[in-house]
């Protein structure tokens, strides 16, 4: 029987909306709160924990705990697409290069790729495809529903007449453990500094209101557990292998012939170039003349590309586009070849950057697919399984990629390089680079100057980061400064203590505002009192306070705020200087 209002969509030639169908899978208990859980936790991290704009602790797990529904599909066997399991291994390596390197590419670049390819993986799970490269393509069968299929899902999960008296019993439960988690949570903080800390450290809350929480903490709870149920019922067949017409072969005669012809006019030029020394024009130095060229050339190289990826798809055995389209990749890789000559010889005279490594090393790429094209087209393979090739290819060479410190390689090829010449050794584009690079410019008098948005902190879980801080740890601040840290942070000092003739005395006034005059005060009401002190451990304290490693009494962000831009022979000094002090009490100090 129709309701009025489907009458009424009838005789509007409205048609009625397809009914919701979610997968099976979401009706398992485990399954269905293992979505609900990572949802809402990550809505909590990404609101209240994670750092802004760097990738901290909290961050990392939050991408663990976005790939737990669909490692927990992979385990149960629920995924109709095999080769979503192939992604994991590169999953875990962006997760792993996001927390211990920090230069550009993994730290902006990685995170936006990597939650592009995790979208993708869920919506292709429940897909059955022919090839690899399909899990790469993103599609949608599901009508979009929105919020109906949250409804859907929540129904499903909640409103079960046998489950009333469960929900009751553990309602009741959280009722009566939450008060005596507090009592215990306020007595434990109470019992031990050391804990007090841990947990100041592990859950750093951003509790603080602000208007933007109103939007954002539905948004991610909604787009989250959208992604875990969409893509889990997202059901679609793709292993239809359709049969492809042929391209008109006087068409694709004219265009590849004449692009050849081109190619050829450009490589007699570069021939003598290639086998020999550079002919410069009149007016141009070599650098000049190396500079020019390689970036043009590997655009080259990625147009032709495509242009063999469309061929090939359409390609039916046909002489004339073998014989063209051969000739064309023969010629790229030529060209190709020519490009990195001038990129060695650029580099060679004038030193590396990060962008010149990643463009050399995209040429490398597209010269080694050029290579494997040439070989698909000789022996007539599948289009497919060409398709597979690049796109296993461009998995393992992204991987390989954002594993090398690349910021290291910079600083390493540069100062070898000009280790003779040292005028000539640009040291300001080295003091750019980051903190990847301290344990290259050991030995120098480079100074590594970062500019962040926002601060890291050894001390705090939500801010740490495992490369940094072990550079942190073992090379210290002498030869690194966050720039950030000395224009917001409010226990920095106005005028950083970095200079090299400040006398131990002139250092001390600035502590002396919270440990007295002559040393006499417990800092803050925490601190022991510090006249008199060991000079030997007050130097190894000062110094791990500096790395970012020590926060006795919680006292580790204030203490780094003043001593981050001492150098080791000002804390040797200071230390001797508190020493010296008039004998007080000898407690151990912070």
């Amino acid at each position: 029987m129709k309701t009025i209002k489907e009458k009424l969509d009838q005789a509007k030639g409205i048609s009625p909306k397809e009914e919701i169908t979610l997968n099976p899978i979401l009706k398992n208990r485990a399954f269905a709160w293992i979505i609900l859980g990572v949802s809402i936790a990550i809505m909590f991290i990404k609101n209240f924990l994670s750092m802004y704009y760097l990738v901290g602790a909290w961050d990392i797990i939050s991408y663990l705990l976005l790939l737990t529904p669909l490692a927990y599909l992979a385990w149960k066997k629920e995924l109709s697409n095999e080769y979503i399991k192939w992604f994991f291994p590169l999953l875990l390596l962006m997760i792993w290069d996001m927390f211990y390197y920090s230069n550009e590419l993994v730290q902006h670049f990685v995170p936006l790729f990597f939650y592009l390819l995790v979208v993708t993986l869920y919506f292709n799970s429940m897909h059955k495809v022919h090839s690899f490269y399909q899990t790469l393509l993103l599609r949608s069968e599901l009508p979009w529903r929105g919020l109906s299929y949250i409804k859907d899902f929540l129904g499903n999960l909640f409103i079960r007449k046998g489950d009333k008296k469960l929900y009751a019993r553990i309602f009741f439960a959280i009722l009566i453990t939450i008060p005596f988690l507090i009592v215990f949570v306020s007595l434990l903080l109470s019992a031990d500094e050391n804990f007090k800390g841990f947990l100041t450290k592990m859950f750093d809350f951003k509790l603080g209101f602000e208007m933007r929480y109103f939007f954002t903490v539905p948004l991610y709870f909604i787009l989250y557990l959208l992604l875990f149920i969409y893509g889990s019922s997202n059901h679609k067949d793709r292993t239809d292998t359709t049969e492809t017409k042929s391209l008109d072969m006087l068409i694709v005669g004219i265009f590849l012939g004449m692009i050849n012809l081109l190619f050829a006019l450009f490589i007699m030029v570069q021939i003598p170039f290639l086998l020999g020394e550079p002919n410069l024009p009149a007016y141009t130095t070599l650098a000049e003349f190396a500079r020019e060229g390689f970036f043009q050339l590997m655009m080259v190289m990625g147009i032709v590309l495509l242009i063999f990826l469309f061929i090939m798809r359409r390609f039916k055995g046909e002489k004339v586009a073998l014989f063209m389209l051969g000739g064309l990749l023969i010629e790229t890789i030529i060209m190709g070849l020519v490009s990195l000559k001038k990129m060695h010889l650029y580099q060679s005279i004038k030193g590396a950057t990060v962008m010149r490594y990643y463009v050399e090393w995209f040429d490398y790429f597209l010269l080694i697919v050029l290579v494997v094209g040439v070989v698909f087209l000789v022996r007539k393979l599948e289009f497919r399984k060409l398709l597979n090739v690049v796109a296993v290819l461009g998995m393992f060479a992204f991987g390989l990629v954002i594993s090398l410190n690349v910021d290291g390689m910079v600083a390493s090829h540069n100062i070898e390089k000009f280790k003779n010449k040292p005028n000539e050794l640009d040291s300001g584009a080295i003091s750019r680079l980051s903190i990847d690079a301290l344990p290259m410019i050991q030995g120098t008098d480079i100074l590594i100057n970062t500019y962040y948005k926002t601060m890291r902190n050894c001390n705090k879980f939500s801010n740490y980061h495992l490369g940094y801080c072990l550079n942190l740890s073992k090379y210290g601040t002498k030869q690194y400064k966050d720039r950030i840290y000395e224009e917001y942070n409010p226990y920095s000092n106005p005028k950083p203590l970095h200079s090299d003739n400040m006398s131990a005395e002139k250092i001390y006034e600035s502590c002396a505002g919270c440990h007295g005059k002559n040393g006499e005060l417990e800092a803050l009401g925490k601190s022991a009192i510090i006249r008199g002190k060991d000079v030997n451990t007050t130097i190894q304290q000062l110094k791990s306070y500096r790395a970012g490693v020590l926060n006795l009494y919680g006292m580790g962000g204030l203490m780094k705020g003043q001593v981050h831009s001492l150098s080791d022979e000002q804390i040797s000094s200071l230390a001797t200087y508190i020493s010296k002090m008039k004998q007080g009490e000898n407690n151990e100090s912070k």
